[in-house]
């Protein structure tokens, strides 16, 4: 992670730490980091907090999946698909 902004990185493990607390209790959550977002044309890159869930929780009714924040503390959250396994 780049250092030219320690301050905004310090924000974003604090909030990565919240949403860890919030939501690694749910079985289909496998893992929560720090990413960038795809940067989409001339914006710049942004800094989010994914949560990584299991094959259970994309293959379910979206009523039946249990509802994530939008963001913490200013830093969008985004679901990907996240099936790990140790080899």
């Amino acid at each position: 992670m780049p250092s030219e902004n320690s301050e905004l990185w310090r924000r974003a493990r604090r909030a990565r730490d919240e949403l860890a607390q919030r939501c690694l209790e749910y079985e289909d959550v496998s893992l929560i980091d720090i990413a960038y977002a795809a940067a989409q044309d001339d914006e710049p890159e942004q800094i989010v907090l994914r949560i990584h869930v299991r094959d259970g929780w994309m293959n379910a009714m979206p009523q039946e999946r249990v509802a994530f924040p939008e963001q913490v503390d200013g830093f969008p959250v985004i679901v990907v698909p996240g099936q790990y396994h140790l080899s």
